[in-house]
Order: C-alpha cells, then sequence, then structure tokens
C-alpha cells in the first residue's frame, strides 16, 4: 500500500468510525496518531486480507515508534468490543485501564495495567450487568478474589483465566511436549544427510479442547542452507505430524467460559 493510499484509508475509516461512534462506549480520546494499523480477523482470530468474512476489526493508532492503543470492533455491527492501552505495542505490554464490552454495550471486563501486569481491581459482567467477579491483584496476582452467579449471590471463587490441561501425565505444558516427542518419527532423508535442530510448531487448543491450526513457524531466509532446504522441510512435515497426533485437552477458559489458546511448542530433531 503507498502512503497516498494509506492517508485515505485512515480518512475513510475515521468518517466509518465517526458515523455510529454516538451509540458506543466512551473509550479514551487517542492523542495525535502518528500511524494507524488496521487489520480484520475472523470467527478463530486469524488475520484476513480484507473486511470480507471478518467478525472483528482492530484498529492499533500508535503515539510514538512504541506504545500507543488498540481499539477492537464488532462486525458487521462496528460497536466497541475492546479498548487496550500499551506501554509498547509491540511486545504487548498493558499500560492503563484495559476495558471490553458485550456488543450491547454493557461491560464485560475492565482492569488497570501496569508494565503489563494487573495492578488493583479486576472486575468483569454478566450481559445484564450483573457484577460476575471482583478481584484485587498485587503483583500480579490476586490477593482477593469473590465470584458471584447470574444472580448476584457469591459463587466458589475460580481463578480468570485457566490454561489447556493435557489429558495425559500432569497435564501441563511438559506432558504435552512429551507426548509430541514420543510421535516424532525421524526422516530417512533428513537422516541421510545428518539434519538436525529445533523445529518450532504453533498451534490452537480450540473451545472444544481438539488441537487445529497447526503449522511451522516461519524461518527467515538464508537460516537454511539450499542444500538442506528440503530435508529441513521433512523434519517440518514430521513435526507437525506429531502435533496432529496429541490427544484433546480440557479447553482452556477464561472467567468460567471456553475459550481457544495459542501454543507454541519446540520439536527437537536430535542424531545420536
Amino acid at each position: 500500500m503507498t502512503y497516498s493510499q494509506w492517508l485515505l484509508t485512515a480518512a475513510l475509516l475515521s468518517l466509518a468510525t465517526a458515523s455510529y461512534a454516538q451509540d458506543q462506549p466512551t473509550a479514551p480520546t487517542a492523542p495525535t496518531a502518528r500511524l494507524t494499523e488496521v487489520v480484520y480477523l475472523d470467527a478463530n482470530r486469524h488475520q484476513l486480507p480484507s473486511e470480507q468474512g471478518a467478525v472483528e476489526r482492530k484498529e492499533t493508532i500508535y503515539r510514538d515508534t512504541v506504545s500507543g492503543t488498540t481499539r477492537t470492533y464488532y462486525l458487521p455491527s462496528g460497536k466497541l468490543k475492546s479498548f487496550v492501552p500499551f506501554a509498547s505495542v509491540r511486545k504487548n505490554l498493558r499500560h492503563g485501564t484495559v476495558s471490553e464490552y458485550y456488543e450491547s454495550g454493557q461491560l464485560r471486563y475492565q482492569a488497570s495495567f501496569q508494565a503489563g501486569h494487573v495492578v488493583g481491581d479486576l472486575v468483569t459482567y454478566y450481559p445484564d450487568g450483573t457484577l460476575k467477579r471482583r478481584e484485587h491483584h498485587q503483583s500480579d496476582q490476586p490477593d482477593t478474589g469473590e465470584c458471584f452467579g447470574p444472580d448476584g449471590q457469591p459463587v466458589a471463587y475460580f481463578p480468570y483465566e485457566q490454561m489447556p490441561v493435557y489429558s495425559e501425565g500432569a497435564g501441563d505444558k511438559a506432558a504435552m511436549v512429551r507426548a509430541v516427542m514420543l510421535n516424532v518419527r525421524y526422516p530417512v532423508d533428513a537422516l541421510k544427510q545428518r539434519v538436525y535442530g529445533v523445529v518450532k510448531v504453533s498451534f490452537v487448543v480450540g473451545k472444544d479442547g481438539r488441537v487445529q491450526d497447526i503449522k511451522p513457524n516461519d524461518i527467515k531466509p538464508g537460516d537454511v542452507p539450499k542444500g538442506i532446504a528440503r530435508a529441513y522441510e521433512s523434519l517440518q512435515d514430521a513435526a507437525v505430524s506429531a502435533v496432529r497426533q496429541l490427544k484433546p485437552f480440557a479447553p482452556g477458559r477464561q472467567d468460567g467460559e471456553p475459550v481457544a489458546v495459542s501454543f507454541t511448542v519446540p520439536v527437537t530433531f536430535r542424531i545420536q
């Protein structure tokens, strides 16, 4: 995209946002921006090339070369879904008050961050505005917390975020990595060329606990010599195959609701 095209896109987005701004929850006013990035996401939070098929639009406005704010909007309604200030956008370092909303406009989540850590109160609400959770954090950990049912009555406390649990061993990441390594089969062509190393594979544990969206991490051009490129691709294929054989997980949860969680696992190929 050329610089002039970017300016036109930014202007059109500003006009589109203004058309429904009066119906939106009020988010802090962004300071003068140096750059705006816009991405579209599908239901699995995959980035799309355009608005077609998207369920969210995410706009990141940079204050400088490091810090900025991200506003995410529901599509096609265009209503504000979240407002997140960052001390560092690239490092995902939250700093300030983070707010998330239901599509109705009702506040769903609010917490204050300092340098990526929750400080003070974290609160969540049901769609009708009933308080669901109240926690007080020190050193990024809740020192007090209480949870409530839809009727407003107290219920047993549970953590806001719960990671997926693998169905074997201790259920932690170490158990998952061990299961992957047991599934690895060293490719013959890589053995013949004595090609070894570590292949990083990304995947998602879906809301149903099943492994999906498996793919090897991209490598930089020139990192793998041309003479062994085909053998290295075989290592990548073998690593993906090993991850694909993972059994289902107990899904991750956020405020008690199942959520998709991304993982990256290193698969080591070593010649004895």
